[in-house]
């Protein structure tokens, strides 16, 4: 892994700490198990998931409302991860 992914990678891991500490608990795991085999436009769709407001995160990952088109991918990732691993 180049140097400049790695970086991308670490500060995608810092951002996933929240302030709702039920998001981190969902958010970190799927950080470490799976953020370095995505491809740049999933990493990409992840950093503007990121930029959104926690409750929506959270709720979107709960599967108790949709995301905008652009981060169903990634939502559909993350949640994929966490049915597998049980989270």
């Amino acid at each position: 892994m180049d140097c400049k992914r790695s970086t991308r990678l670490e500060r995608l891991r810092w951002r996933s700490r929240r302030g709702l500490l039920e998001l981190e608990l969902l958010l970190l795991p799927f950080v470490d198990a799976e953020m370095g085999d995505l491809s740049d436009g999933l990493l990409a769709r992840f950093e503007k998931l990121l930029d959104c407001d926690d409750m929506d995160i959270y709720e979107w990952l709960m599967a108790r409302s949709e995301p905008e088109r652009e981060l169903v991918t990634i939502v559909a990732e993350v949640r994929g991860f966490l049915a597998r691993t049980s989270v």
